[in-house]
């Protein structure tokens, strides 16, 4: 399809998701976990080594590393006015948001979603919401 095509099918539709820069994707809640390829991007973004951005910024977890909580519960990395640190290279998991695996493929963690994030228009079914991640690039829901 046609960026114009994509345009005429979306005309006088509210868009599935449109972030507000509220920052609550960024509260910890799990972790957001980090690929050494991640950590080597943030670092060199920041101007430091990897070795040094680690103990800066990372902790181990169960689950693998994952990147410090700041004292508010948020990411380290969010600045002032919900901006992001390392926008230009933040990590995968924050990348993806909202078109998480999870809210993929069971309706019930979208509505869930749409109750704690202002950006998931609350009108879209779950059906509208997958389909723009698909149009993204998102891979197709296992079924």
């Amino acid at each position: 399809m046609t960026q114009a095509t994509d345009a005429n099918l979306n005309a006088g539709r509210s868009p599935v998701f449109q972030c507000r820069q509220c920052g609550d994707c960024c509260a910890g809640r799990g972790g957001i976990f980090v690929k050494p390829q991640e950590v080597e991007e943030m670092a060199a973004l920041l101007g430091l080594g990897v070795e040094e951005f680690c103990w800066l910024y990372v902790e181990a977890s169960a689950m693998g590393p994952r990147l410090t909580i700041a004292d508010n519960g948020c990411c380290v990395f969010l600045m002032e006015g919900n901006l992001c640190r390392v926008h230009p290279v933040k990590p995968f998991i924050c990348r993806q948001w909202p078109f998480l695996p999870a809210l993929l493929v069971d309706a019930e963690e979208l509505e869930h979603a749409k109750t704690a994030c202002p950006g998931i228009n609350p009108e879209c079914s779950h059906e509208d919401f997958v389909a723009e991640a698909l149009s993204q690039g998102a891979p197709e829901k296992q079924t």
